[in-house]
């Protein structure tokens, strides 16, 4: 178990550092932070869509995770 949890920890550090700072950083400087700050709608950018989403990908990470610790349990 402890193997796992290092493994999702160097996976989550890894996402943070290659994807979501640059793009955090890349929406501040040209204005795209703006726009989604500005925009109050229930869909798009800050609404239903990307809750569903991120539901989604936290359900598949969650079957994954399920799925190997049945296989190692056999």
């Amino acid at each position: 178990m402890e193997r796992i949890s290092r493994v999702w920890a160097a996976v989550v550090t890894g996402f943070l550092a290659t994807v979501l700072i640059p793009a955090t950083a890349w929406a501040e400087e040209s204005g795209v932070a703006d726009i989604v700050r500005k925009k109050k709608s229930s869909f798009g950018f800050g609404g239903i869509i990307p809750i569903v989403c991120c539901l989604v990908v936290v359900a598949i990470i969650v079957v994954a995770v399920v799925l190997v610790m049945r296989s190692r349990k056999k």
